[in-house]
């Protein structure tokens, strides 16, 4: 009987999800048409199953809910569109081992090659939703991605044929200000035209280890997924008690290079990267990205420490650049696992403009299933800087899970 069951069990498919809703209470709000309460509804299912020895197929799928603002119905199979799809495809992939060493995945999928926590060059280039401007959510790809081990040589190489751009906060009085006023009216940002990106990008990272020593070095190039924006001042226009001043979007592309370090030095786990990045556009030009991080566990606790900064200057304002906008920066992170639940505390530190974010989340564990959090952002500082220029988004949040 034994016998028998064994493969049926190795072929069984797999379902898992989570429902989830999560509350939001602003501190306060630039304009009388900002709400004080946000609510958001999410439902995703993931479903996995082995259809072979060597062949593995997964796919999951998520439907949203929020109580601000009028979405319409679509599914957005890409992630192109400029706003948060109320459904969307998060994965659909194929996976095939074609040789004990090397699996080829082909579909949707995420990605992550950073090894320095809260800002990497090594994922720079990947596409990120910032829908939540403070939850930095990376959005899934397609493409065609092959990862194996070839002796001491480990190796990823990705291509995708279709870039996905990044989605940036919503252009409203609350996500996307702007320092100035006209007639004693606030200036905020508005979508203006979307040249979104006609290619993709491709990108191989090498992996080895020397000793105590992971070495690694990438290179990539296609065209960049974080939009330029072209402000329209000749196209600004009266809404109401707001002047609204129009930014169009456009696609540069960019060629990059990096290496990584990383070593364990008694508690410490230390890593290093650095990237040189090269454009012929006028409105991007080059930069030379470096991040030192720092890693060290406590108990069930782990303590991590980035800095990270851009040693070339930028021909326009960092902020409307998305990636860059944050260098240079300090980033902690401290977080815990207790009986409990969980909790964890962020601080990032602009050094630029001396503003900053400070998180705290909790999360407590009802059961094995249901988890209740709570939490509150608080950005602070300059107005000239990423976190400083969004007074307004003081908040205090609260959710309830049920995963399954």
């Amino acid at each position: 009987m034994l016998a028998l069951a064994c493969p049926a069990a190795a072929y069984a498919q797999t379902w898992s999800g989570f429902v989830e809703a999560k509350g939001f209470a602003y501190a306060e709000r630039s304009l009388p048409r900002e709400p004080w309460l946000v609510g958001w509804g999410t439902a995703q299912l993931t479903f996995e199953e082995r259809l072979a020895p060597s062949l593995r197929l997964a796919a999951s799928a998520r439907a949203e809910g929020w109580s601000a603002g009028e979405r319409d119905v679509f599914l957005d199979l890409a992630d192109r569109d400029l706003r948060r799809a109320p459904f969307s495809l998060r994965e659909a992939w194929l996976s095939w081992s074609v040789a004990p060493t090397v699996d080829v995945e082909a579909g949707r999928f995420q990605l992550g090659w950073g090894k320095t926590d809260g800002y990497s060059p090594a994922d720079a280039f990947l596409p990120r939703d910032l829908t939540d401007p403070f939850a930095d959510e990376k959005l899934p790809l397609w493409g065609l991605r092959a990862r194996g081990q070839t002796g001491a040589l480990r190796f990823d190489g990705v291509f995708v044929p279709l870039g996905t751009p990044w989605r940036v906060p919503v252009s409203s009085p609350r996500f996307a200000p702007v320092d100035a006023t006209v007639a004693g009216l606030p200036v905020v940002l508005a979508d203006g035209e979307n040249d979104l990106p006609r290619a993709g990008w491709g990108a191989l990272r090498l992996l080895a280890t020397f000793g105590d020593w992971d070495v690694g070095a990438w290179g990539r190039t296609g065209i960049r997924p974080a939009p330029l924006l072209t402000v329209r001042p000749d196209e600004a226009y009266l809404d109401g008690d707001a002047v609204v001043l129009p930014a169009d979007r456009r696609y540069a592309r960019e060629e990059a290079g990096g290496v990584e370090l990383s070593r364990v030095t008694g508690s410490w786990i230390l890593r290093a990267e650095g990237a040189a990045l090269f454009s012929t556009d006028a409105g991007l030009g080059d930069a030379l990205i470096w991040t030192v991080g720092a890693e060290r566990a406590f108990g069930d606790g782990t303590l991590l420490l980035t800095l990270a900064a851009n040693a070339r200057g930028t021909p326009v304002d960092p902020l409307l650049l998305f990636d860059r906008a944050l260098l240079p920066a300090f980033v902690a992170v401290w977080q815990r696992t207790e009986r409990w639940g969980s909790w964890r505390a962020v601080w990032t530190q602009g050094l630029r403009h001396g503003d900053g974010l400070a998180k705290v989340e909790l999360s407590w564990s009802a059961t094995d299933a249901l988890a209740l959090s709570l939490g509150v952002d608080v950005p602070y500082g300059s107005r000239y800087g990423p976190f400083g220029a969004r007074p307004d988004l003081k908040r205090a949040r609260a959710g309830v899970r049920w995963s399954f």
